[in-house]
């Protein structure tokens, strides 16, 4: 794989169309691999995965990301298999633990003990993908003697883990073939994910480096600077009014978590409540820049070399990113 790798991010939410349309152009760019998501009530990102593997070639097919409460193991493996036929060979399983507040609102469903039910769903799926007959107890899910009828093309379908806390850092040191951190994440908190990470693998007895690390990076390339700033603020409000969230991406930033109250009481994700536009104002314009790439393509491209030196192997952007990075003019 090229040290100079990278990736699509496409978000769920557009038509299927166009998540189809913008796959098949990131292939033909070059793009290693394509994370699509599956925000809850919009599109099922398997079947987009699925409809996109019919239109592209090379590129890397992968759930950026699904969850182990709304499908069980088996149904995981079996969509992940799936996929691993219809794109002869080219898909990655990527998973998350969602959102508390939209398992438990959105999807009627218990959200608890994330970590444990994510080590048990990774197990319980890469045995049945390697076609052994899986007997397991555990906290969440009890297995006797299940197999999967489903033999896979690739002979490992790697499992990503989209992780931003330490306990699921680690896990995905210990266990995972990939971690996907996600959007807003500076250059300290990128070192220090990175660092959890290795260390999870050296806990486990794995060389370090096992675990690719890819990151979902937020740019804008406008060039009006002011239309960025305003669409980068408006992702970090939604970004930092995530309970939990907002505190580590501030705290391992070496930013003050004191704005988060008020964010919080103008506007809150997931599922979208209150006034965006109020809660972006509390942004400062230098934390911004901080946490999303602002400029054009030269600055875009220094930045991105800086996150490849702190331990990311795939910078993941958006289509019209990828595009602009990715043209004649750009590598």
């Amino acid at each position: 794989m090229s040290d100079e790798a990278i990736g699509l991010g496409i978000n769920n939410c557009r038509t299927v169309a166009d998540v189809v349309d913008q796959v098949a152009e990131a292939d033909r760019l070059g793009a290693e691999i394509a994370f699509i998501s599956e925000d809850v009530n919009c599109r099922d990102a398997f079947q987009l995965a699925a409809l996109a593997a019919v239109r592209t070639d090379k590129i890397r097919l992968a759930t950026g990301v699904v969850n182990p409460y709304t499908r069980n193991p088996t149904a995981l493996a079996m969509s992940i298999a799936t996929l691993d036929e219809i794109s002869q060979g080219r898909a990655v399983l990527g998973l998350g633990s969602s959102s508390p507040s939209l398992v438990r609102d959105q999807m009627g469903l218990v959200h608890a003990g994330s970590v444990v039910r994510m080590r048990e769903t990774v197990e319980i799926v890469s045995r049945l993908l390697a076609g052994e007959e899986v007997s397991f107890g555990g906290k969440h899910f009890r297995y006797a003697s299940a197999k999967l009828e489903v033999p896979t093309v690739q002979g490992k379908i790697p499992i990503y883990l989209a992780a931003m806390g330490p306990a699921m850092l680690r896990l995905a040191g210990m266990m995972a073939d990939g971690a996907l951190l996600n959007v807003g994440a500076s250059l300290e908190y990128t070192q220090w994910a990175v660092a959890v990470i290795r260390a999870g693998e050296a806990e486990a007895g794995r060389p370090p480096g096992s675990v690719r690390v890819a990151a979902w990076l937020a740019v804008y390339l406008n060039p009006d600077r002011r239309v960025a700033l305003a669409r980068a603020r408006s992702l970090l409000a939604t970004m930092l009014s995530i309970p939990g969230q907002g505190e580590l991406l501030l705290e391992r930033s070496g930013e003050p978590i004191d704005l988060l109250g008020e964010i919080r009481r103008r506007y809150q994700a997931y599922p979208h409540r209150g006034n965006l536009e109020a809660a972006a104002e509390l942004i400062p314009d230098d934390l911004a820049e901080r946490l999303t790439f602002i400029g054009d393509r030269a600055a875009v491209r220094k930045k991105m070399e800086q996150y490849r030196a702190a331990g990311i192997d795939v910078p993941v952007v958006g289509p019209a990113a990828l595009r602009y990075l990715l043209t004649a003019a750009g590598r």
